[in-house]
């Protein structure tokens, strides 16, 4: 009895595999790359265009965003002209003495233009000062120094039939609006003083807790009373008063971030604990009570060991117990060393910038083992170094 041979199920098709072919000359060669591999490599790109993409239209469009508030401001005021133009036109249309004292509303018309011109004025400031204000890093809310046109207050250009609204009603309208606006430029004059104001507080507070006093303004002694807003319909010349006294605010505020800013208040490692701090401590030698006059990073031979501030090199080379040592003069008396380098990058005489690696850490001199001993000296006598340190923490958001 004949038995029937064992089925057999046909094979699957395998999936063709991507090649490359590299001819070079007249030697071919054949890569094989699975297609998992082919559509994840797809995959990781496309998301790292549009995360790119994504990343470069944010930095474009942010500073973008006073302009367009300007823009907006720009927008508006044709929108108020247009207005008053139909206004005018609407006037010439009225037959009827009797629905208008057309005496009454030309002077009030004059009235609306005048004050139209006057806060285009203060606009023209505001911008100047907004700009000021952005240089030394404030940030004001959108909206105070104008609206966009196309908001609840928006106004309606060209022609207006007279049916659609009375001319009384259409000019307080307008004369609502350039109330609105004046209250907000000023809000926008308010908010940039008392940004301004606080900052700078903040940074004097500061430099006061570290011994370094904090350069005074011109024309800030001897003065006191109680704060009184500045009304919206104040006249130009009190206006620009205003003006001036914001801008010699600002101007504190940045003479501040600058003292501040030339103080060494970073750490001299972006990595790297600290082993042993500033004041006493059992030397690690003699096993007896010493002072530290500084404080040391842990770090492996070859670390850039950086400049916390800008400054002249007074010291480079050789120096006992500190082993190859790096000290900055970042004037007033005030001095930092980098000591028990493996490597120094500097010379003597040389001018660094804040972040600059002066050399690698090691373990040269009286040392363990690789670290970094940092110190800070006020006309040549050491300090605890995390004073300062802690003080750029508290300033970093303001500088």
């Amino acid at each position: 009895m004949a038995t029937d041979a064992p089925s057999r199920t046909p094979a699957r098709p395998r999936k063709p595999a991507c090649r490359i072919y590299v001819v070079r000359k007249k030697t071919i060669r054949e890569f094989h790359l699975r297609p998992w591999l082919v559509v994840t490599a797809a995959v990781l790109g496309t998301a790292f265009f549009v995360a790119y993409f994504a990343a470069t239209g944010y930095l474009f469009f942010r500073d973008d965003l006073l302009a367009a508030s300007f823009a907006r401001e720009a927008r508006q005021k044709q929108a108020y002209e247009d207005r008053i133009a139909a206004l005018r036109v609407d006037i010439d249309r009225l037959s009827s003495r009797q629905l208008l004292d057309q005496e009454a509303f030309e002077a009030r018309l004059e009235t609306v233009a005048s004050r139209q011109a006057a806060l285009d004025e203060r606009q023209e400031i505001l911008a100047g000062l907004s700009k000021a204000a952005r240089n030394a890093g404030l940030v004001t809310t959108p909206g105070n120094a104008g609206d966009d046109a196309e908001s609840d207050d928006t106004l309606t250009t060209g022609s207006i039939e007279p049916d659609s609204a009375g001319p009384d009603q259409v000019l307080a309208g307008v004369e609502s609006s350039l109330d609105d606006l004046g209250v907000r430029q000023v809000d926008f004059l308010e908010e940039v003083a008392t940004n301004a104001a606080d900052r700078s507080e903040r940074i004097a507070v500061v430099l006061k807790e570290i011994g370094r006093a904090p350069p005074k303004a011109k024309g800030d002694s001897a003065m006191g009373g109680p704060f009184v807003p500045m009304p919206s319909n104040v006249d130009p010349d009190t206006f620009r008063d205003g003006v001036e006294l914001v801008k010699a605010e600002i101007a504190r505020l940045e003479t501040l971030q600058e003292t501040a800013s030339g103080l060494p208040l970073t750490t001299p490692m972006s990595r790297g604990s600290i082993t042993s701090r500033f004041g006493m401590r059992t030397d690690p030698f003699r096993r007896r009570p010493a002072m530290h006059t500084g404080i040391d990073f842990r770090a492996p031979t070859g670390q850039p060991a950086r400049a916390t501030a800008g400054g002249k090199i007074i010291s480079a080379g050789y120096n006992r117990g500190y082993g190859n040592m790096v000290e900055i003069d970042h004037g007033n008396g005030l001095t930092t060393r980098f000591a028990h380098l493996s490597k120094i990058q500097v010379k003597k005489g040389q001018t660094v910038a804040k972040g600059d690696t002066v050399g690698q850490t090691g373990s040269t001199g009286r040392s363990t083992g690789p670290h970094l001993h940092y110190e800070i000296r006020v006309n040549g006598r050491a300090i605890d170094p995390m004073t300062f340190i802690r003080a750029g923490e508290q300033l970093s958001p303001v500088l």
